[in-house]
């Protein structure tokens, strides 16, 4: 009797395990959590001298770009010991190529840290290079 009662209890336990198990593929299934996005590889290329990636990037509606790099977070691995830099990119140029921008001014460069970016335009003001 008591082999029979293990038995049971053994194969509800089982059933039991199966219903959550089936439940959860469902639930998983439904809320797309493990669907493979298919990738679409456009005019993706490396750009020169972004060797860790930028930290953010503004887009202005002409397509130039601006990218900030070398975001440092105190405690956290270093991937370089550069500083931080500014770039400008044309995204609307066969081969884009990053320029660095020159900060100008009292700014410690050996210390810059950027972090975010925002880009304000005056309609009134013209670009001078």
């Amino acid at each position: 009797m008591a082999t029979r009662k293990k038995v049971l209890i053994s194969a509800a336990v089982a059933a039991l395990a199966a219903f959550i198990g089936h439940a959860f593929l469902r639930v998983k299934n439904v809320s797309l959590a493990s669907r493979d996005m298919p990738v679409k590889h456009l005019s993706c290329h490396y750009l020169k001298n972004i060797d860790y990636g930028a930290e953010d990037i503004t887009i202005l509606k002409d397509g130039l770009a601006f990218l900030s790099t070398g975001l440092k977070y105190p405690g956290l691995p270093q991937f370089s010991d550069d500083p931080g830099k500014m770039y400008s990119l044309d995204l609307l140029h066969p081969k884009p190529t990053p320029v660095e921008l020159q900060i100008r001014g009292e700014l410690d460069l050996g210390t810059f840290n950027p972090h975010g970016i925002s880009v304000y335009k005056d309609e009134t003001a013209r670009w001078k290079s």
